[in-house]
């Protein structure tokens, strides 16, 4: 009999390899149709109407500077996008051994924790980078991008 935690890993994990599907076919996209990654088609209607950050500004750029392999800047751009690829990276590595193991190896279990942690970041994130640009005119993505 299959508990409810065992139900709710296997999908994550099936949401995890659809993830891997439409990241993919969304970079077969915009490199088929060489679609640029940045300017006004992704700007940010929240910060381009307001002025102030909303919860996703800087995501972006924190994937591209992570690839490049600038870590630090990633997480000054926004925290949230290495904490979760580690989460996902884990979580999709341990339960991939475990399938191929036969449950010989536990996979990274889900903690709701988890997901409280990165509320947290995620607010936390809004509030320097707003007070940031408020207190002191300094806008911590381009500042952290080296913009």
């Amino acid at each position: 009999m299959m508990t409810d935690k065992n139900s709710t890993e296997q999908t994550l994990y099936r949401l995890g390899l659809a993830a891997i599907l439409v990241v993919a076919a969304v970079l077969f996209l915009v490199k088929w149709f060489q679609i640029p990654l940045g300017g006004p088609l992704f700007a940010c209607p929240i910060y381009s109407l307001t002025g102030f950050f909303c919860p996703g500004c800087g995501g972006t750029r924190a994937f591209r500077l992570l690839f490049q392999g600038k870590i630090w800047q990633s997480v000054l751009c926004h925290p949230l996008v290495l904490y979760g690829l580690t989460l996902y990276l884990l979580f999709m590595g341990s339960h991939t051994l475990k399938i191929f193991t036969h449950g010989k190896i536990k996979g990274f279990a889900y903690r709701h924790i988890y997901i409280k942690i990165a509320v947290a970041c995620l607010i936390l994130n809004v509030l320097v980078k707003n007070l940031a640009w408020i207190f002191w005119r300094v806008n911590l993505v381009e500042w952290a991008a080296g913009l």
